[in-house]
């Protein structure tokens, strides 16, 4: 059974690897469930494990001419999907070090409220803020840019870097003080 098992795969990466794009589907069926739970077991979020899934699939396809046969196709399509996993979970690292910086250093700015209420709702009216504004924020408070290197990022004049800052800091400030849920 296992013999016919990998004899199939055999048959269809060749044939894959021939640019018949049907027999890819084939295995793309077969190893899809296996595909899934490995991306849920490590990242638990449906969302992000289809993404994962599809991306591997879309890599495996890409790079299906160059696979060796050396190892299955089954652990080769592993390999890729819990690559993409530790992608994923290392940019969800990067993404809330930043942000904890972000609060941490606009926390220093505005210490009327008691910290953890304070956080809550700072964390709250930065998210309501355009994208525009969190994204100066982010790139000044929470990865220690200059207003010079941000406005490089961004391809924006420095007094464009600066003017963002400070609206971003006076909406922040506003909605604190009054809490009060209106869109920013």
């Amino acid at each position: 059974m296992l013999g016919e098992r990998t004899l199939c795969d055999k048959s269809l990466i060749r044939a894959s690897q021939s640019g018949d794009n049907e027999a890819f589907t084939k295995l793309v069926q077969k190893y899809s469930p296996d595909a899934f739970r490995t991306a849920f077991i490590v990242l638990r979020d449906n969302n992000e494990v289809e993404d994962v899934v599809q991306e591997a699939f879309l890599t495996s396809y890409s790079k299906i001419k160059s696979f060796r046969m050396e190892a299955s196709f089954k652990t080769w399509l592993y390999r890729i999907v819990v690559n993409l996993c530790y992608d994923r979970l290392r940019k969800r690292k990067r993404e809330s070090m930043a942000m904890n910086k972000l609060f941490l250093n606009l926390d220093r700015w505005n210490r009327e409220m008691p910290e953890i209420e304070k956080i809550i709702d700072l964390r709250e009216t930065v998210s309501r803020l355009s994208p525009e504004h969190r994204l100066v924020l982010t790139l000044y408070y929470g990865m220690d840019f200059g207003i010079r290197k941000v406005a490089e990022i961004l391809d924006i004049p420095v007094g464009t870097v600066k003017s963002r800052l400070n609206s971003a800091r006076n909406l922040i400030k506003e909605q604190l003080e009054r809490g009060q849920d209106y869109a920013l």
